[in-house]
């Protein structure tokens, strides 16, 4: 419907160019109704300062240069502290698809083979506990740090 529209618009100047006549769309104030017509028939709003200019193209948001905004969302280097933050929780995840894995492989194991049964019982179950408390002390360190820095951060 719009490009018939437009073709419309189109014919008309065709027209009145061809007939030496003054053309409906030769007029700034034409251009404008015409514009807005077609915005009308989109179902869209024209602002009158878009019309105005005649410019239908977005509006870009201004720049924003600043080491701390590149810092909150990523633009800038990490600083020691963020990398090493980094680090914290990824060890922790790591950890926890260790648990993870031992808990569902120690679950299972009775319905495994008596090698794998055995295997359970030998090495994975009694590295369970010490995993679990390496979980627990470093998330439990990484909660105090995180805490212990808090206030500072925000003065």
């Amino acid at each position: 419907m719009q490009q018939s529209l437009r073709r419309q618009v189109v014919a008309r100047a065709e027209e009145g160019k061809s007939s030496g006549a003054p053309a409906a769309a030769d007029t700034p104030n034409d251009e404008v109704a015409a514009e807005q017509l077609l915005r009308r028939r989109k179902g869209s709003k024209a602002d009158s300062k878009a019309a105005g200019s005649g410019g239908s193209a977005k509006q870009q948001p201004p720049k924003v240069i600043s080491a701390v905004r590149d810092q909150v969302y990523g633009g800038g280097p990490l600083t020691f502290e963020q990398q090493a933050e980094n680090s914290v929780v990824s060890l922790l995840a790591v950890i926890f698809f260790v648990i993870l894995a031992e808990g569902v492989f120690l679950a299972g194991s009775g319905f495994m083979p008596d090698w794998l049964d055995q295997f359970a019982q030998d090495i994975v179950f009694p590295a369970f506990s010490p995993t679990l408390l390496l979980f627990l002390a470093i998330s439990s360190a990484y909660g105090v740090w995180k805490t212990r820095a808090g206030p500072e951060e925000e003065k």
